[in-house]
């Protein structure tokens, strides 16, 4: 059996080795010299080697895991962009592709004794796994309000999905992660020009990639398949090589799936000897065929044992489609439980690319007995957009304010949550660019921040056939005397004033625009201004009268439906509205199961879920209401919102 070294012992041993021939052919007076510069030449030449290239730079922690490693990078990272406007008000974008390339190379190469990235010829065979690295939520953020030289702050925030996936398809690991890096970047007096972006993205680059090198080589099942190939040498792969080469020239497979949990009752428990299906569609989206795929169930037994497993879909074709199930009874259970069913793919294709895996967590129940709380799919699982479906002309801005500098305004705990992840939806599922999606959060949603993002930004985004989707999750208040609605930005107050921002002003900006449809989602608590001592007030003013909603060009989706505090949902971990919405954008409010979810369907979805969730769990009403009202007839109840197959 062939004997692989890690590098530091190859290394090692050819100094030694070398210093001995030294010592045999050279005089003795000349020996010492003679090692020192064997040494140095040898260390520069290996240096210099590309099989050596992404050892020890930077950041000198590894852990030089026996294994040999593919490294695949998704579009998203070989061509990311951080897109921002300059002093002179002109869209730009700076790119850090080749910087994130560049870090995750070199990182991800201290890993594993060997990495082979897409450009590089696999030297030692086939690899043992392959790491997936896609990139999620990017954004730059500059506080420069006007042209001049001086030192204005800028934050980069990078996000990204890593995954390791073994030779037999199996995935060992999956982690997101999200870094930060904040520094001063200098403005030119004259041009337009911003100095200063290359050192706070390589900050925020290379920490991310640090990052993500740790979570892998500490990953307890990555660090096991080591060991065990360690112990028992390279695990087999059932495809011969005469496959691999074929399917390798006929193209690459790439999977992805959607995945349904249907129970028997309806009622969203799961109940001792109740029916439970599992439906899940399988796509091929590549090129080349999918061989052997197989849907795996793994999770709590009480749930994988009553089920088939695997679930065999076959060889797909490209571009074809399959729908599997696998039905089977819940068993009896003496007292409520937590469970957990995972979904993944699997192919005995050497190459295929496999989505991340789908998890459910559901609540187990003795037949009969009390209501208890169910989670459904974990949201925070960002669906894969269609392959092919983007709206070029959208433009998505999520807002998410949670604290607040008043102490008086109390914080709103999921609300950054809420809107980083609603963003990454609107990029999937709702098929906005990347580079059209403004987030805004805490610190910089301040009344002078949105009043920017909705009247200046927004206008230079949008066309005539525009569609805009607009996100907020915090606080607002009433003016008890008009009705008036009063968003509170992170400066303002509790009681009405100059530093809230009125949605009056947010419709007036939207109604402004030459747009084809907005559509506004609005999860907040509502609250009376405590300076009011009458205890009568009107009723909030939704519909401020304006041509954007009488026309329908504007649609408001609201949380609420009068005075009242949006629930936090622990569970969830969201607020309870965008659990829900979130939820129904990625496919389950897609009652007609058309591959699209309407506006129609994702508030009827949403009106039944919140409203029975907020009653089973917190005694009371938190009723979603739509503005202007969806009749069973009106033309805006047809308008897709998501294309989730």
């Amino acid at each position: 059996m062939p004997v692989v070294f890690s590098s530091r012992f190859r290394y090692k041993q050819a100094v030694v080795w070398l210093s001995h021939l030294a010592a045999a052919l050279l005089p003795s007076v000349h020996f010492f010299i003679a090692r020192l510069v064997l040494a140095a030449v040898l260390l520069a030449g290996l240096v210099g080697c590309d099989w050596f290239s992404s050892r020890g730079v930077g950041d000198s922690e590894g852990y030089w895991l026996p294994l040999t490693a593919k490294l695949r990078l998704d579009p998203s990272v070989t061509e990311a962009g951080l897109t921002y406007t300059d002093p002179c008000g002109q869209p730009r974008t700076f790119p850090i592709g080749d910087r994130l390339k560049g870090a995750l190379e070199r990182q991800i190469g201290m890993v594993f004794e060997q990495v082979q990235t897409e450009s590089s010829a696999a030297k030692h065979g086939p690899p043992d796994g392959t790491v997936e690295v896609s990139l999620g939520f990017k954004e730059l953020q500059l506080s420069i309000s006007r042209r001049g030289k001086r030192s204005s702050p800028a934050i980069v925030t990078v996000g990204a999905t890593i995954s390791y996936v073994d030779a037999a398809g199996a995935l060992l690991y999956t982690k997101k992660l999200r870094t930060e890096a904040r520094d001063d970047v200098e403005t030119d007096s004259e041009g337009c020009e911003i100095h200063g972006l290359d050192k706070v993205a390589d900050r925020a680059v290379d920490t991310l990639a640090q990052g993500l090198k740790k979570q892998l080589g500490t990953s307890t099942k990555v660090r096991q398949a080591a060991e065990a190939k360690a112990r028992e040498g390279r695990p087999t792969v059932t495809r011969s090589q005469a496959e691999t080469k074929t399917a390798t020239k006929a193209g690459t497979p790439r999977l992805s799936f959607r995945a349904m949990l249907r129970e028997e009752n309806k009622n969203q428990i799961l109940e001792a000897g109740e029916q439970v299906t599992v439906t899940v569609e399988v796509t091929n989206a590549g090129s080349g065929v999918a061989h052997q795929v197989q849907v795996m169930l793994d999770g709590s037994p009480a749930l994988v044992q009553r089920l088939p497993n695997p679930l065999q879909v076959g060889d797909l074709q490209p571009g074809e489609t399959r729908l599997v199930e696998a039905s089977g009874k819940v068993p009896p259970v003496s007292v409520a439980e937590q469970a957990e069913l995972i979904l993944s793919l699997a192919s005995s294709s050497a190459d295929v690319q496999e989505p991340a895996q789908k998890k459910f967590v559901a609540a187990l129940r003795p037949a009969g007995s009390e209501p208890v709380e169910v989670l459904s799919v974990d949201v925070d699982q960002v669906p894969e957009r269609v392959p092919g479906y983007e709206r070029r002309k959208a433009v998505g801005i999520a807002i998410g304010i949670g604290a607040f500098r008043d102490p008086d305004v109390p914080g709103v705990k999921f609300a950054v949550h809420d809107a980083e992840v609603v963003a990454d939806y609107f990029r999937t599922v709702v098929g906005v660019p990347g580079r059209q999606i403004k987030v805004v959060t805490n610190d910089h949603a301040l009344k002078a921040d949105l009043a920017e993002v909705f009247e200046n930004w927004l206008p230079e985004h949008v066309g005539s056939d525009s569609m805009v989707l607009v996100f907020f999750s915090g606080r607002a208040i009433m003016d008890p005397s008009t009705g008036a609605v009063l968003l509170i930005p992170h400066d303002g107050s509790p009681t009405p004033s100059p530093r809230l921002f009125s949605l009056r002003r947010l419709q007036a900006a939207l109604a402004r625009l030459s747009i084809q449809r907005a559509v506004l989602m609005l999860d907040v608590s509502l609250t009376v201004s405590p300076s009011s001592v009458s205890q009568n007030h009107r009723d909030p003013v939704w519909d401020t009268g304006g041509l954007a909603l009488r026309d329908g060009k504007l649609v408001q989706i609201l949380g609420i439906h009068g005075i009242q505090e949006a629930h936090q949902y622990e569970q969830g971990r969201h607020g309870l509205f965008t659990y829900y919405l979130l939820k129904g954008l990625g496919g389950t409010a897609d009652k007609d199961r058309d591959g699209f979810v309407a506006v129609g369907e994702l508030f009827d979805y949403l009106r039944t879920q919140v409203s029975k969730t907020a009653k089973a769990k917190y005694g009371n009403e938190q009723e979603p209401s739509c503005v202007p009202t969806l009749g069973p007839r009106a033309p805006v109840r047809g308008i897709p919102l998501a294309h989730v197959r």
